[in-house]
């Protein structure tokens, strides 16, 4: 038995000595705690990588102890590296689902990686690796469990060699820029349970992806949200997944019914079919008899997917949990049998657009409620006296629910074990109750987009646990309450778009040192605390726009290490901005300095990043452009004091800039050939400057461009042909220039175009046909003052969308085509005003903008443009009548056919053009009187008849009483009655050629039957006393002969 033992205790020493040799000499040297040769490899992954924000400032190069690196964890026996946690711990916010690069890794994964042999575990989840693809060698690492990749910049196919990794567990790459072919690698990975790929485009893998699955058994979690899945089959001939426990396909568009074999996989735990396309009848009798079912979302943004309350009750539910049935086609209100689902914790109805009415009291009965969303839900009523009855209501979201009156105090008071709390987007008034500030366990609290007044009670500072409190766009006012300063642990705080007054005390931040983001913009206040105040907080999000922080540059923001996004838009900030400050632009994702008096030049280069939005316009900054490294995705720079030519190298690092505005600046040169490098610009601006030459061909390689304004600039030669490959064009604006030319024909292939502006150039020829058969969308088309000819194409009249019509002072010959009575859009009243604007984001847009010639005035529309309804055909050689179908437009608003030689009547119906409010039809050779139904134009404001042949009396009454300047009228000669000084000679009948009146013409007859001699004499005399005496008599008798002249000698 001894010598058992003994050689027990010897096999175990002996074990122990050769694990320490393995340690000390397994072809790996380690000092002190780490092997150096995975310090090396460790490294040298380092240096390929950039690190703005010092995340691996621990890595030191001489520290031999890489198993306390930060992100790395050692296995606590062999030593080796099993874990590289490298994710970013992230407290900012995502903007179109990318990551601030300034506080994130990015550069380059080096293969120095694969030396870590033993490395069971990889995070390198959002980080900004910018489009680089996954690298291949991951697939080499065999040892690898846990690979996690979701949302680190990568993009392009995933590589297959990831099916190498077969001891994989987890598998997470959910991103909106990587994409595969197929998924067929996935059947080599037997160990895999945990499959995230949302967002990935699995598009052409869509018909066999669900075979694929089929095939691995081990399967626990399956997220393939938003995949652009279109094919699910409807059956399957067994059922593989027995382990599954959570699917979710959420976003994709399948167009198909729910496939029945769902219900075969009795493992399920959570269940997601939110916004699939699924459609038909969800088969409750089968889903409901999943035996382990807790969460279930169903639903359909199309209301193709249909839910019967009664059916859906029936239901067992027994385990049931989590019921989200958003965006279903529900109808009515909630049935009382809701209290059935007696194990209900959570119930969401959001969106659900088609349930109305009062909330059933029966909610009341499932006690295990925690949180109820009824977001959308159409109640027209107050909230529910009864809500303080679920005692343990932690989350409740009546958003957009079309509440009424005042918040009930007493009843929300009572839910003590509420953390959130959303009647935001209702119609609620009063006063915000300060018994809410009772409600201690409160994380979140949003009352914005109400109609909220008075005073933000002092009682809010007691809510000692708030996380975010949101009391936007309401209208209370009084000062900013110091108790809100009592909220220590308050991360954002959203007091914009009030009537807050007064000053903000800087004790109101003297205790919010975890605060994030901060917006008091569209307010009153006044915020300039002492120059060498401290702020406690390092704020992410700043919106203090339409404050009074001037005239000084807010000195407390040089102490903002992590600030990504800054509005200080008219903030009464003038002078130069401290050179301190373009330290923080390069982390910044966005920025606002619009509308201050700020002057100077910009730094060059100008360091950004490649998301960066930056608004500078409407200030004085003065010199030339800067070139800005890193690149931006919006740059706006307009209405300044900019000079100088385009910097040839800008384009060079603009790659990804997406909105450019330079307008109303004193930029001269010529555009960049090098613009072509832009080819994700989708808004180019610089109207109103002094650019020259040519347009680059190069420009039409910006594809993605949808709004294009060079207008007002020395721009001359002709249109290059090469903007026809502009797909996406929306707008074109190149008026103003010395353009010459024709129209090229290369156009017509932009099919997207609303508005054409030519207007102000030297164009000429014919205007093409092809317009009216190209652009199915235009609105505006301005051909005007140019040198066009010929006729005006019957085809523009297929342009169902025009509303603004201007070929003006162009040499158009012809009539005006009969077919213009069926412009549609003039036709109608535009009585929805679509600000149309085009491209750009966050606040920078390219809105659209006109200038027409109405009421003798040229006047610049913007956010109304789509509201005006207007032809202008004047100052051409048109001939022919005023087609009588032109009073069937009765959406016209403005109508100009003046300086042509259009000759006939005036449409007797023109009076049906009721929303007329400018009319010219001004020398012309129009004839006749002027209809009495002109009268019945009551928003006329400014009319021109002048000029013409027009005779009788001018029709009265209504808005014509307000026209008493005579000019209107000028140039007819027979033309008579106010404001005309020459009075009719009657009021029943005009004055024409050859009328007489009725008693002289019987004393004529008496003298010529007394006697012929005398008559004659008498006769003679009197008439020619008559023509002396009677302006009326005279005018008349003139005109006659000259129609007899111009009708014998034409």
């Amino acid at each position: 038995m001894e010598i058992s033992c003994y050689s027990q205790q010897r096999g175990f020493l002996i074990s122990v000595f050769l694990l320490n040799v393995l340690i000390y000499w397994g072809g790996y040297w380690k000092v002190s705690g780490c092997f150096d040769s995975e310090r090396k490899a460790l490294t040298t992954f380092r240096k390929a990588l950039n690190d703005p924000s010092n995340l691996l400032s621990s890595w030191d190069d001489d520290a031999s102890h890489c198993c306390k690196w930060r992100g790395i964890t050692c296995h606590n026996i062999t030593g080796y590296v099993v874990k590289l946690d490298l994710h970013t711990h992230y407290d900012g916010f995502l903007i179109d689902g990318g990551i601030n690069p300034a506080f994130s890794l990015s550069g380059r994964i080096d293969p120095a990686l694969v030396q870590l042999k033993h490395l069971q575990f990889l995070d390198l989840s959002f980080n900004a690796f910018n489009g680089a693809p996954i690298p291949d060698f991951l697939g080499s690492m065999k040892e690898l469990r846990h690979l996690i990749l979701s949302w680190a910049g990568f993009s392009g196919r995933i590589p297959h060699q990831l099916g190498n990794l077969t001891k994989l567990i987890s598998l997470k790459l959910s991103s909106d820029s990587l994409s595969a072919k197929n998924l067929w690698w996935l059947t080599s990975l037997p160990s895999l349970k945990y499959l995230h790929m949302s967002h990935v485009d699995l598009s052409k893998a869509s018909h066999d992806w669900v075979h694929v699955m089929n095939m691995s058994p081990s399967f626990v979690e399956l997220s393939l949200f938003d995949c652009g899945l279109s094919y699910i089959s409807p059956t399957l001939p067994s059922v593989n997944f027995t382990s599954l426990r959570v699917l979710d396909l959420r976003l994709n568009n399948f167009n198909s019914t729910i496939p029945n074999w769902i219900a075969n996989i009795s493992s399920l735990v959570s269940l997601n079919f939110l916004d699939n396309n699924f459609h038909g009848e969800v088969p409750y009798d089968q889903i409901s008899k999943l035996p382990n079912l807790e969460e279930l979302w169903l639903g359909s943004t199309d209301d193709s997917l249909r839910v019967d309350w009664s059916e859906f009750l029936e239901g067992s539910w027994r385990k049931l949990k989590i019921l989200h049935l958003s965006f279903s086609q529900l109808h009515g209100g909630i049935p009382n049998s809701i209290w059935n689902m007696t194990s209900l914790e959570s119930l969401s109805l959001s969106f659900s657009e088609n349930i109305t009415g009062s909330i059933p009291r029966a909610i009341t009965k499932l006690i295990n409620l925690e949180s109820l969303s009824l977001y959308g839900y159409k109640m027209h009523a107050a909230i529910p006296d009864w809500l303080h009855e679920l005692k343990n209501l932690k989350h409740l979201s009546l958003q957009d629910c079309m509440l009424t009156g005042p918040i009930p105090a007493a009843h929300l008071g009572g839910l003590s074990s509420l953390e959130e709390l959303d009647l935001s987007g209702n119609q609620l008034n009063g006063n915000i109750p300060a018994a809410l500030g009772g409600l201690s366990s409160l994380l979140y609290l949003s009352l914005h987009g109400n109609q909220l007044n008075g005073n933000i009670p002092a009682a809010l500072g007691g809510l000692s646990s708030l996380l975010y409190l949101s009391l936007r766009g309401n209208q209370l006012n009084g000062t900013i309450p110091t108790t809100l300063g009592q909220l220590s642990n308050l991360s954002g705080l959203d007091l914009s778009y009030n009537s807050l007054t007064g000053n903000v005390s800087e004790s109101v931040f003297e205790n919010l040192k975890k605060l994030r983001y901060l917006f008091l913009s569209s307010n009153s206040l006044v915020f300039d605390p002492h120059s060498d105040w401290a702020p406690p907080f390092q704020l992410h999000r700043i919106d203090l726009g339409s404050c009074h922080l001037g005239p000084r540059f807010p000195l407390w923001l040089r102490a903002q290490k992590y600030v990504e996004d800054l509005c200080l838009s008219n903030t009464t900030i003038s002078g130069i901005i401290p050179t301190w400050f373009w330290d923080l632009t390069p982390q910044l994702l966005f920025l606002s300095l619009s509308n201050n008096q700020i002057f100077g030049q910009l730094p060059s280069p100008l360091k950004m990043h490649a998301q960066a939005c930056i608004d500078l316009s409407l200030n004085h900054f003065n010199g030339p452009i800067p070139c800005i490294l890193n690149g931006a995705r919006v740059l706006d720079l307009s209405n300044n004091q900019f000079s100088g030519p385009i910097p040839p190298n800008f384009t060079s690092t603009m790659q990804y800039l997406e909105f450019f505005s330079a307008k109303g600046n004193q930029i001269s040169g010529m555009i960049p050939s090098s613009i072509e490098g832009m080819n994700s610009l989708t808004v180019l601006d610089l109207s109103r400057n002094n650019i020259g030459g040519i347009i680059p061909l190069s420009l039409g390689n910006c594809v993605a461009l949808e709004a294009l304004d060079l207008s007002k600039n020395r721009l001359s030669g002709v249109i290059p042909t090469s903007l026809g490959q502009l797909r996406q064009l929306q707008t074109m604006h190149l008026s103003t220039n010395t353009l010459s030319g024709k129209i090229p024909s290369s156009l017509k292939k932009c099919t997207s175009l609303e508005t054409l502006d030519l207007g102000h150039n030297n164009f000429s020829g014919h205007i093409p046909t092809w317009i009216g058969e190209s652009f199915p969308a235009l609105r505006i088309l301005s051909l005007r003052s140019n040198m066009f000819s010929g006729n005006i194409p019957s085809q523009l009249s297929k342009l169902t969308s025009l509303h603004v019509l201007d070929v003006a002072q162009n040499y158009l010959s012809g009539s005006i085509p009969q077919s213009f009575e069926n412009l549609m859009a003039m036709k109608n009243e535009q009585k929805i005003n679509h600000v149309l604007s085009y491209g750009g984001m966050r606040s920078s847009y390219y809105k659209e903008n006109l200038l027409v010639s109405v009421k003798g005035l040229v006047l610049e529309y913007t956010r109304t443009v789509s509201l005006v309804t207007c032809m202008d055909l004047s100052r051409n050689n048109l001939s022919g009548e005023i087609p009588e179908g032109f009073t069937g437009l009765l959406g016209l608003r403005a109508l100009n056919l003046s300086g042509n030689h259009l000759a006939g009547k005036i449409p007797d119906k023109i009076g049906k053009l009721a929303l007329l409010e400018s009319l010219d039809f001004s020398e012309n050779q129009l004839s006749g009187t002027i209809p009495q139904s002109i009268s019945n134009l009551t928003f006329l404001s400014c009319l021109n008849l002048s000029f013409n042949n027009l005779w009788g009396k001018i029709p009265s009454g209504n808005q014509l009483q307000t026209f008493q300047n005579p000019s209107i009228y000028m140039g007819n000669i027979g033309l008579c009655g106010p404001p005309l000084l020459d009075k009719c000679v009657s009021d029943e009948t005009p004055p024409g050629p050859g009328y007489v009146e009725k008693d002289e013409e019987e004393d004529e007859m008496r003298w010529f039957y007394s006697g012929l001699g005398p008559g004659f004499a008498v006769g003679f005399w009197a008439l020619c006393g008559i023509l002396v005496l009677k302006k009326s008599w005279r005018i008349v008798y003139y005109h006659f002969f000259d129609e007899m002249k111009d009708r014998l000698f034409p």
